[in-house]
Parts: C-alpha cells; structure tokens; sequence
C-alpha cells in the first residue's frame, strides 16, 4: 500500500507571506540607496523578512519527494525533511493514525510521527493487520499500567493548566505590586520588581512546556494498551457456547465475532461480543441463520480471521 500525502502546489497564504518577506527585505535596501544613514532603523525590515522567509520555505518544502510504501514484510518512507523508515514489519510494536498523521513505534524505542499524511487510517489498519504481536502480559497487569499513564496524564494536565493561570496570574501581580505604572515611570524598586517577576514567568513557563510535553508523551502509550488489552483479552478469553467454525475481529480489535453452525448441517449464525467499560466482553448481538456460509454478510470479507489463535 502506497501512503498519500497532501501535496501543496499552489498556497496563496504561503505566496502572500513570502511576498510580505521579499518586500520587507526590498524596503531595507531602497531605504539604504535613498537614506545610507538610516541603516540602524530599517535593519528591522531586513530581520523580518529573512524571518518570514526562513519560515516560509521550509514549509514549502515540507514532505517534498515524500513517500511511504508498505508491503506483506516491509515499511519504507521517507517524510518531513530528512526523515526515513527501512524496517520489516516484525520491527514495528505499534501503528496509530490521526487526522493527517500516521504515528508508527519501532521495537528499538523510536517513535517516527509523519505529518500530511491523506490516508493515515488506511496505512494503520494494514500495519496492524501485518504486524508481529508478542505482548504476553495478563490483561489484569496491562489494565493496571493503563490506569497508573491516565492518572499521570491526568495529573499533567492538572499542572499544566495552573502553569497557564500562573503566567496570568504573575502579570497581575507584577502590575499590583509596580503601582500601575508604564514602565518609563518605574523607580529602581519597581525594576527590581520587575525582573523578579520577569524571572518567575520565565520559569512558570518553562515548566508549563515542561510538563505539557511529558502529558502529551503518554498519549501513544496509553492508546497501545488500550489496543493491547483489547487484543489480548480477544484471544485469550473463553468463545460463547456452541459449535464453533471460526472467529473474526477487526484491525483495532473493537470485538469478537464468532460463527457457529450445527453438525451435519451447512446452516450458520454468529454473535458478537464489544466490550464493556471495564473491558470485560459481553454478547451485544446475534444473527439469524443463514443457509451457509456463502450468505453471510459481505462485511465478513474485511475481517481478520483469528480462528487459529483463539482454537488452540
């Protein structure tokens, strides 16, 4: 399967910034052939158009010659500005897709996140349909470690946002405590108050990034073992009662599906299990009977067969 990623030919927004830059810079120089005296003061034309510039042809280049391909054993790509994948599927401990985002996790601990990626769920899906699944921990330890990363995430969140209220907060304080005054008008105490308080906004926000980056980092842990529970639980616990012929489930193992029949006889049905908040499975649903198999729903053709894993 070949990924597919946005491609930018033509952004008016990206053109007008670029524009925006050439004519800054453009100014710098025509006031310095008509004023050469005025270099000090139009220097900050000159700035600001490198600046935009700068941040205007990366993005034009972004994901430029990009690529992912993905077959029964390999993934290769390339993406971003110098980022690149050359691994076997057997490498690979997880996939997760977002909007325009294809997350994929290496064995070796690396984690590569490609952005302007069109099809990220499709290229997902496969991956998790191919990939090597070795987790034997009990779902009982894997619920447990998913419950501890929530309640850090959650904590992180919590500090996160009192680092928000205190960059705010800290402004009101150094406005009280500097008598309202403009800053023209501060005595050497009201500076001192200032970069003191200066100094612990500087901190508060380094903190606040600090621990907006560590909150964000359990995202892909916590969706792995959400999938790994799930998946586990699939194919080790018990089948429902009765004849089984084969059992099915989905790339993100949502649920189980298991078709049954009767002895002797062609006739079929099946159920389905989901899970429960507590990731216990219950039977959420179950068929008529069909003549045979051949009259099952063409859905059943999407699934993946997993009746070798559970009929052990």
């Amino acid at each position: 399967m070949e990924g597919v990623f946005l491609r930018k030919k033509f952004n008016v927004w990206l053109f007008l910034l670029f524009a925006c830059g050439l004519f800054f810079i453009g100014l710098y120089f025509f006031f310095n052939i008509t004023d050469p005296t005025a270099t000090g003061e139009t220097l900050t034309f000159l700035i600001m158009g490198i600046l935009i510039i700068l941040v205007v042809i990366p993005s034009w280049l972004l994901n430029y010659g990009a690529f992912i391909h993905i077959d029964e054993d390999s993934i290769k790509a390339k993406y971003h500005w110098f980022g690149k994948i050359d691994c076997k599927l057997s490498d690979v401990t997880f996939a997760m897709p977002q909007v325009n985002t294809l997350i994929i996790q290496l064995k070796d601990g690396k984690t590569h996140t490609i952005m302007g990626v069109v099809n990220s769920w499709h290229l997902a899906y496969v991956i998790r349909r191919n990939m090597h699944f070795e987790s034997t921990e009990q779902p009982e330890m894997l619920i447990e470690k998913l419950n501890n990363l929530k309640s850090a995430k959650k904590k992180g969140l919590i500090y996160v946002c009192l680092g928000v209220a205190l960059m705010f907060i800290n402004i009101f304080v150094a406005v009280f405590l500097t008598g309202e005054r403009e800053m023209h008008q501060f005595s050497n105490g009201d500076w001192t108050i200032f970069i003191v308080m200066c100094a612990i906004e500087i901190i508060t926000v380094i903190a606040t990034f600090y621990f907006a980056q560590k909150t964000g980092k359990n995202n892909v842990p916590i969706e792995k073992l959400k999938y790994e529970i799930k998946r586990r639980i699939i194919e080790t616990q018990p089948l429902l009662p009765g004849f089984v012929i084969a059992v099915y489930t989905d790339e993100n193992y949502m649920g189980r599906i298991t078709l049954f029949g009767y002895p002797n006889d062609n006739a079929v049905y099946y159920s389905v299990q989901e899970f429960a908040s507590d990731y216990t499975l219950f039977r959420a649903y179950t068929s008529d009977v069909y003549d045979s198999q051949e009259d099952l729903p063409a859905d059943f053709k999407a699934l993946i067969d997993i009746t070798n894993k559970v009929l052990h």
